[in-house]
């Protein structure tokens, strides 16, 4: 008896399916072209990711200082673009910032707009105001090395003169002892001790004079473009070609499994109130 009765209702669902397909045809069609219209209206958003590499003192040497750290960078960017703010913000905007856990220099920022070529734009400029922030500190160094190579100079001009000047007091010491005589053996031996005290002072200046002129060699190496770099993108901007939203496929199965499900319900529940009338 229960398998008649299943067998019946089955057969009454199928009938009410098909009585009413008008209804269901027409409500899912309505929902694939409200989903189409959607999709052809709404303004595509596209997604551009760089990766950006902190800029650094002392580049390529054991030496090397970064500006900053790259997750103080991070927590920066995140505030003053509104990254995790609740608030909506209008594109073009910074969507992520990705930083690796072994990474110390380098980190990725992910910006959308409606057209790749704002994304673009936007990530330069980006990374134009960091650059900007860290442009006093750079200058700070370079006016600090610069300093230090003019007080070096003036070290290397000290101890030339000073080399001068020991060099003229051993042709003097050299000039006495070739005009002593015989008798003045004990005067010659002073004359002597002093020469080999000029000429240990003079070698002493001169090694100095060498090592200043290394250490202005190194710190006009410390101010070139090679060993100071200030936040950049490293390499280009990854660009695709498709837009990530609206995903328009998706969206118009999204409509047709809506609107099947809905119609069917409506259909249902529309018999089921027909129903009640006829028994009244």
């Amino acid at each position: 008896m229960t398998q008649d009765n299943d067998t019946i209702d089955l057969v009454e669902i199928f009938q009410v399916l098909k009585q009413r397909k008008k209804i269901i045809s027409l409500i899912t069609l309505l929902f694939i072209l409200l989903s189409g219209l959607y999709v052809l209206t709404v303004n595509p958003v596209y997604q551009v990711q760089a990766m950006i590499e902190v800029g650094k003192f002392n580049a390529g040497t054991k030496d090397e200082t970064f500006l900053d750290d790259i997750v103080n960078i991070k927590q920066k960017l995140e505030y003053i673009y509104g990254v995790k703010s609740k608030q909506v913000v209008k594109l073009p905007k910074l969507k992520a910032i990705g930083v690796n856990k072994r990474a110390t220099s380098i980190f990725s920022v992910i910006v959308e707009g409606y057209s790749n070529k704002e994304a673009v734009a936007y990530i330069e400029d980006i990374v134009k105001k960091v650059e900007e922030e860290y442009e006093e500190q750079i200058n700070t160094f370079v006016n600090t090395q610069k300093e230090l190579i003019s007080l070096t100079q003036e070290d290397i001009k000290v101890a030339k003169e000073n080399l001068v000047n020991v060099q003229k007091t051993l042709e003097n010491y050299s000039q006495r002892i070739m005009n002593l005589t015989a008798e003045d053996a004990a005067l010659a031996g002073i004359y002597t001790i002093q020469i080999s005290q000029n000429q240990t002072r003079a070698q002493g200046l001169q090694s100095r004079i060498s090592a200043l002129k290394a250490k202005i060699y190194n710190l006009e190496l410390t101010v070139t473009p090679l060993r100071i770099k200030n936040t950049h993108i490293v390499g280009k901007v990854e660009v695709l070609d498709k837009p990530v939203r609206p995903k328009k496929v998706l969206i118009v199965i999204v409509a047709f499994i809506t609107g099947l499900m809905f119609s069917i319900f409506l259909v249902f529940f529309l018999s089921f109130i027909q129903k009640i009338k006829e028994e009244k």
